[in-house]
């Protein structure tokens, strides 16, 4: 049979297969791991988990009723379940998920002894390191794509107000952020020779990147003031650079920036990564963010607002630069995993 009369999806794989050295790895990674059973498991999971919320407003009516609180609730609904519920449970469940798809995608087969076989056939080292990050991102970016696309819809079919543009956003970086776990995930499989190594280093790196990153980055700003004496905006400077390259950090912002409804969304959503005091918070807002602080006085207590100033927010800690910082990730990860697995004996 022709290339013709197999349609244009066989004409683009010929062409893909003719161009890419690792696309024939990539290739058989996401059809081999989509065999998998426990992966079928875990994705239904997932998918459940990012349906269960929306459906729970379709199904009990919330956001509907009458009076200006009804409509404010079904209009500010869908932003309530994208900060409140989606945001906490993709920056907790996903690199789990992404852990399970690809903890194993290189340590497994270097066990087993078929890596040997593989780089016997016409296949460099990048090669497979590229095909195994591809092949493992599109095993865990087609469910993930299949969810928010369910998901939509039951948002649609909800009392709640649909913001395809909103909903949108949220997605792509919901899918950024899938990838850079993944090739995170994948790029330590390919420093051990165990699978059991891997998973545990994974788990490892999952566990600070969620609960001890943060911490680490105020205890930076604490060892520049109290042990080097660097005090103002380069401290403050610091610690924020340092938030900013967590991806978890990092989508958390973006996904808050993409939510916020101030005149400077990008500008708050940077200064709600710190919880301080008005007098810090002055510091942080006028001269690292280039903000206006206003000092709001409520029954509990004085709150800070940061409002756009006179000068613009610096680039690099704008919305684009932050998508940089995530997609930093997967360079650093791929090099550093090339480099070990350069290193290895077979």
């Amino acid at each position: 049979m022709s290339t013709a009369d197999a349609g244009p999806l066989a004409g683009v794989d010929e062409t893909l297969r003719d161009t890419f050295a690792w696309y024939v790895v990539a290739k058989k990674e996401f059809k081999d791991a989509i065999r998998s059973k426990g992966l079928w498991l875990l994705g239904l999971l997932f998918t459940t988990a990012f349906i269960a919320p929306v459906g729970l407003a379709l199904y009990t009516g919330f956001g509907g009723g009458s009076g200006q609180q009804a409509q404010a609730l079904q209009e500010q609904g869908m932003q309530f379940l994208l900060s409140s519920i989606y945001l906490n449970m993709v920056t907790f469940l996903l690199p789990i998920v992404a852990i399970f798809v690809g903890f194993a995608a290189i340590s497994k087969e270097r066990t087993s002894g078929s890596l040997k076989l593989l780089l016997s056939l016409p296949h460099s080292r990048k090669d497979v390191i590229i095909g195994k990050v591809l092949g493992r991102c599109a095993v865990l970016g087609v469910p993930l794509i299949a969810a928010l696309a369910l998901t939509s819809v039951f948002l649609a079919a909800s009392s709640l107000t649909f913001k395809p543009e909103l909903f949108g956003l949220f997605s792509l970086f919901t899918l950024v952020f899938a990838v850079v776990f993944v090739a995170i995930t994948v790029s330590i499989s390919g420093a051990f020779k165990k699978s059991l190594w891997s998973g545990a280093a994974n788990f490892i790196v999952y566990f600070y990147f969620t609960f001890l990153w943060n911490a680490g980055a105020n205890g930076l700003g604490q060892v520049l003031e109290n042990q080097l004496g660097i005090t103002g905006p380069i401290r403050w400077h610091s610690v924020l650079l340092m938030k900013l390259a967590n991806p978890n950090q990092a989508y958390k912002t973006l996904v808050n920036s993409m939510l916020s409804d101030s005149d400077a969304p990008a500008l708050t959503a940077r200064y709600g990564m710190f919880s301080q005091g008005p007098e810090t918070g002055e510091t942080i807002c006028a001269d690292v963010l280039n903000g206006a602080p206003q000092v709001q006085e409520t029954p509990f207590g004085a709150i800070l607002n940061c409002t756009p100033g006179s000068n613009p927010l610096p680039f690099f800690y704008s919305d684009p630069a932050v998508v940089v910082f995530m997609l930093a990730w997967i360079g650093i990860a791929a090099a550093v995993s090339y480099y070990t697995f350069s290193l290895v004996d077979l």
